[in-house]
């Protein structure tokens, strides 16, 4: 849990600092295809070099990681139900990984890139675009 913690800071103190110095569009990795358009990445220029808005976005960027891993944990405990609008949940579990044992080859973190397109699909307030498709 502890390492979480580290990586909510960390990313958060990178994605500020790459917004600040104007580097952020060669570095988003969500969605897949990145999404800024010219006129977004313009006004993101106006942003640049501005020490208290990096402090404030240091505090937002945190916030929203911390909340997603809540609610993945959530998830995982089974203490919440996703919307079952989006498919059939069968749960979830972790279990240990064993290096002799190579059944699953599906990586997660593979997964939750390719899921991308089938969640554009399914949501339901199409005006709020991430990507430019």
């Amino acid at each position: 849990m502890i390492t979480l913690h580290q990586k909510i800071e960390e990313y958060a103190d990178v994605t500020s600092d790459l917004v600040l110095n104007g580097e952020i569009a060669e570095n988003l990795t969500y969605p897949p295809n990145n999404g800024l358009t010219q006129s977004e990445l313009k006004e993101l220029e106006k942003l640049k070099n501005n020490k208290i808005l990096k402090s404030a976005l240091r505090k937002v960027f945190a916030d929203n990681s911390a909340g997603v891993l809540f609610e993945l944990m959530n998830l995982i405990d089974q203490t919440t139900d996703p919307d079952e609008d989006l498919g059939e949940w069968a749960g979830l579990s972790l279990i240990d990984f064993d290096e002799e044992i190579e059944e699953n080859d599906e990586m997660l973190h593979d997964t939750f890139s390719e899921s991308y397109w089938d969640w554009k699909e399914k949501r339901q307030n199409n005006d709020w675009q991430l990507d430019r498709n």
